[in-house]
């Protein structure tokens, strides 16, 4: 079984950063995930805990050793530059997006046209918060961004992106939705980054085998 440091150092080469925030057991047999300190119930059955928004926690499960990653895994797993979703969806020919505080990247997926895509993001988060359909229905290439400003509406319009994917609908960015054509899928901010907790323990069980991942909240 692992160490937490172990699992510490793991984190910080998948996700590019971890905060140590209390040390734990000299093993790890299982692994606590949650979003925030409110999510977790009164009792863990665990040794050690990963949370992506440590910053409540205070005294609370003083035997349990801590990890804790903000903007690594919002990066990565999330709405950011999410590799991981564009393999799951089979997205091909990935670009790097990077703007002043933002993060993504476009590719194309095999979808072409808004109805299979919208149906296939759905399936895969298990719904969506909000919706702006394009103008167009055909789909040959889309972003997946950590913001939604018009400025990176018409970054990734001019490469050729016809739908935007994103944690939330921001108003001031509608209108130039809407005058570029451009489809927008807002899929959750919360709802994200529970996809991405879930993916987390998968990639921990499958890198550390024996450890037992829980997520918090359950699916």
């Amino acid at each position: 079984m692992p160490a937490l440091t172990e699992l510490a150092d793991w984190l910080r080469a998948r996700l590019g950063e971890v905060t140590a925030v209390r040390p734990g057991p000299a093993e790890v047999h299982r692994l606590a995930l949650a979003l925030d300190p409110a999510d977790l119930p009164p009792h863990l059955e665990a040794d050690a805990l990963f949370l992506h928004r440590h910053f409540r926690l205070g005294a609370a499960f003083p035997a349990l050793g801590v990890l804790a990653c903000h903007d690594g895994f919002d990066d990565t797993l999330t709405t950011g530059e999410n590799r991981t979703l564009a393999a799951r969806l089979g997205w091909t020919a990935l670009r790097t997006v990077r703007s002043e505080r933002a993060k993504g990247l476009s590719a194309r997926p095999p979808q072409e046209n808004w109805p299979e895509l919208l149906a296939a993001l759905e399936k895969e988060f298990g719904g969506h918060e909000a919706v702006l359909e394009p103008r167009e229905p055909a789909v040959s290439r889309l972003a997946v961004m950590n913001a939604m400003r018009p400025d990176l509406l018409s970054a990734v319009a001019a490469q050729g992106v016809q739908v935007y994917v994103t944690g939330q609908l921001r108003p001031g960015a509608i209108s130039a939705a809407r005058q570029l054509g451009m489809g927008v899928v807002a899929l959750g901010h919360r709802r994200s980054e529970v996809w991405g907790l879930r993916r987390l323990a998968d990639e921990l069980e499958t890198a550390f085998p024996g450890l037992a991942c829980t997520v918090y909240p359950g699916a």
